[in-house]
């Protein structure tokens, strides 16, 4: 029986390069998705960005929208005839055909007799 203090083994160096291999590619990958997360925070901020300014155009739309669908009202209510006058002159085609022609003669005694 021997007494002896068994030591560990001592890691082999091919061991050591696998770890070293790995810790590598496993530090790589870390870089890498990084280097996506940094590109990812930069487009979020760009694109965070072009929405304030495509809100800030919606609203200027919205608000000239506004003026403009107002100044429409207003011309509108403006040309509104009042309901009596289109009531008193209410003609059909023919009537209306009719008083164009002794309109038009009318208008060309009075060019004769000037």
């Amino acid at each position: 029986m021997d007494n002896a203090p068994v030591s560990p083994p001592s890691p082999i160096p091919a061991d050591l390069r696998a770890v070293d291999q790995a810790l590598k590619g496993l530090w790589e990958r870390v870089r890498r998705a990084g280097d996506i997360i940094q590109q990812l925070r930069e487009e979020r901020r760009a694109l965070l960005s072009q929405v304030e300014q495509l809100r800030g155009d919606m609203q200027h739309l919205q608000e000239e929208l506004g003026r403009k669908d107002q100044m429409l009202r207003k011309a509108q209510s403006e040309r509104a005839v009042p309901a009596t006058a289109t009531d008193a002159v209410s003609l059909s085609n023919g009537d209306r055909e009719a008083m164009t022609r002794k309109v038009k003669e009318l208008l060309q005694k009075l060019d004769a007799y000037l």
